[in-house]
């Protein structure tokens, strides 16, 4: 019964080591949004714009649909399990590249960072590149 315990107990710690975002690949991405089901996506996101000081600075690999918000901001948007909820992060390429049309499926590496304006706290995901 103790070995079953046991095995049961690193098989959840292997599965939630995996799903939390740390990339187990040799990059630099710290997040790694695109290995996970869309609940888990979806879950991680609203935790990351609820909790944003402990995401900054890291490097976060996400991917969903390219959406252009009021202002020609660019934002990554993905969706829960259902599909009637979504959250997005916005994105700032590093280079000249073209930003993709409105619906378009994404895949965008970025460091995650806030900035302010006016009254109300943004979310970005800077010097971005679409993979």
């Amino acid at each position: 019964m103790k070995k079953l315990t046991l095995l049961l107990l690193t098989i959840c710690i292997v599965f939630t080591h995996t799903g939390c975002g740390k990339s187990q690949k040799a990059s630099d991405v710290d997040v790694d949004l695109t290995t996970m089901s869309s609940t888990m996506v979806y879950s991680y996101v609203a935790d990351m714009l609820a909790n944003p000081s402990d995401y900054k600075g890291q490097l976060v690999r996400m991917e969903g649909d390219s959406n252009t918000t009021h202002g020609n901001t660019h934002s990554c948007i993905v969706y829960d399990a259902l599909g009637c909820c979504t959250e997005g992060i916005e994105y700032v390429l590093a280079d000249a590249e073209e930003y993709p049309d409105d619906g378009d499926g994404i895949t965008v590496v970025g460091t995650f960072a806030t900035y302010k304006k006016g009254e109300g706290l943004y979310f970005v995901l800077i010097d971005a590149v679409l993979e």
